[in-house]
């Protein structure tokens, strides 16, 4: 069995996230958080099964990140449920949702592209929420690593113009249970 190299120590790893590990050095973000990242930042193994193929990585990283930031803090919330209809249901969940601004970030893997019924569904999830108010960034999961700036820049200039326009009236979370 070939040993496994840490993400982090691995020189085409460095390339691509080094411009993130730059921002989060310049931020002064804690360990636990930077393990995170580099968990986060992963390549998924294409023979992953159950839990080693879950995204929470990503958004748990994501939303700690956001988190750490002034214009951010307490805003987001993870995996929360709307009452919107979707898909046959009288919810619609989305990955962060920032309800006072009524700003949905959704994190995407490969599979959301390379799938065409994911395609639609995601389309079809973003023309919801936009008819109920809300601005979705969507976000592709390994740009949380690899261009973590514009993933934050973006969502706090979104969080930013939304807190000016939106009046805060958005509609209610439904508590999971």
């Amino acid at each position: 069995m070939a040993s496994r190299s840490h993400p982090a120590s691995d020189p085409v790893w460095k390339r691509d996230y080094a411009g993130s590990v730059r921002r989060l050095v310049r931020d002064g973000v804690d360990t636990p958080l930077a393990t995170l990242f580099v968990h986060a930042a992963r390549t998924m193994p294409a023979d992953a099964e159950g839990v080693d193929r879950a995204r929470s990585a990503t958004e748990a990283f994501l939303f700690r990140r956001l988190e750490t930031l002034p214009e951010a803090k307490g805003r987001f919330r993870l995996n929360a449920v709307l009452p919107i209809a979707f898909d046959g249901y009288g919810q619609l969940e989305v990955d962060l949702l920032c309800a006072e601004c009524r700003v949905a970030i959704e994190l995407d893997g490969g599979q959301h592209l390379g799938d065409p019924v994911a395609y639609r569904r995601d389309r079809r999830k973003d023309q919801l929420l936009q008819e109920n108010g809300y601005m979705v960034l969507r976000f592709l999961a390994e740009d949380v690593g690899k261009e973590l700036d514009v993933v934050l820049d973006s969502t706090l200039k979104a969080v930013g113009r939304r807190a000016e326009t939106v009046a805060p009236t958005p509609l209610p979370l439904i508590r999971r249970r």
